[in-house]
């Protein structure tokens, strides 16, 4: 009944239990020790053994502690935090709060323990190793969690083979898009532009794929300096360039579908910073791999009104700047 105080079974932690039944008894005005103890003694499991000395609150906690249903609680938690996963969407104050229950119904105090569990929750290698390396020296467990906290927010930023994503060019900010129309001359292969100032599914929506012939699993994350694809989501096509054709406004090299990138941060020479791994709002540069041009836009637009893109020069102009703002 509702107006019962809680029971104790062995199916909770003990210390929480108490403090349940403390506050239901402190609700209706119950604060007499005495009185609260004789309730809570009441709301027992008649086969959990009380002793008739029991004067004090925590004497009465290591008793249900003692009792084996506790010892099936503990090895109820620990098999739970074994199984626990920091999904990458789940959210961060869900999994942290299960986290310590888990480790508290578990009776799991020590703080190097609590981080080995912590690391073998965590979404995959990667995280892990980010996270082992930042909380080496950390004695705090507060502070292991506000680290966690942070690899957590980077991971989520992280763009990974199979993400989709649209990728903006800077310096005009609109986004990449396709359709499915071809160039009237030239190559005639699958037109790439520049159209709109907000992301439109429909249009603008790449997914991030490996290069060629190569296999790298779903869901790995994209390390700078690396060989990517990127494939138009509405059209399935790659973004593609070549030599030998020329784009129709400005006689630079046309892009349009299939072939392989090199991913780089964006730089103004040749001194690259490609460690790590892609995050969204990093600006990059993307240079075909068999003509060394680099993708670009700019503000000439083609005949139907979108801004033309081109491969064009090393890389280290404004006109090179991408930038993912929107990714899922």
């Amino acid at each position: 009944m509702d107006d019962l105080p809680p029971r104790y079974d062995g199916t909770i932690q003990p210390e929480l239990w108490v403090q349940d039944l403390r506050f239901f008894c402190a609700l209706r005005g119950v604060y007499d020790q005495s009185t609260v103890m004789n309730i809570a003694i009441l709301r027992i499991d008649p086969d959990i053994p009380i002793p008739k000395d029991i004067s004090s609150f925590n004497s009465l906690i290591n008793v249900l502690k003692e009792h084996f249903t506790n010892s099936v609680f503990r090895a109820d938690s620990l098999e739970k935090l074994n199984k626990l996963k920091c999904e990458r969407n789940r959210d961060m104050s869900e999994f942290i709060a299960k986290f310590i229950s888990l480790c508290r119904g578990a009776n799991i105090t020590d703080k190097e323990e609590k981080k080995k569990y912590l690391l073998q929750n965590l979404p995959d290698d990667i995280v892990r190793n980010v996270f082992r390396s930042r909380v080496q020296n950390i004695n705090s467990f507060d502070k292991m969690i506000e680290t966690f906290k942070e690899v957590m927010l980077e991971h989520r930023r992280q763009i990974r083979y199979g993400s989709k994503i649209a990728l903006k060019h800077v310096a005009t900010g609109r986004f990449l898009s396709s359709k499915d129309i071809r160039y009237d001359a030239g190559s005639k292969q699958h037109i790439v532009f520049c159209d709109n100032w907000q992301p439109d599914k429909n249009t603008d929506f790449w997914i991030v794929i490996p290069p060629h012939k190569q296999y790298c699993k779903s869901g790995s994350p994209v390390a700078f300096n690396s060989v990517i694809g990127l494939k138009h989501q509405q059209t399935n096509r790659n973004l593609h360039s070549h030599g030998g054709y020329e784009s129709p406004k400005t006689q630079q090299q046309e892009a349009d579908g299939n072939d392989n990138w090199l991913l780089q941060r964006h730089s103004i020479n040749n001194d690259h910073d490609n460690s790590g791994h892609w995050v969204i709002g990093e600006i990059i540069s993307l240079r075909h791999v068999n003509t060394r041009k680099s993708l670009s836009s700019h503000d000439f637009l083609l005949n139907d009104g979108n801004q033309e893109v081109t491969c064009h020069s090393d890389g280290h102009e404004e006109n090179h700047k991408w930038i993912v703002e929107v990714f899922e």
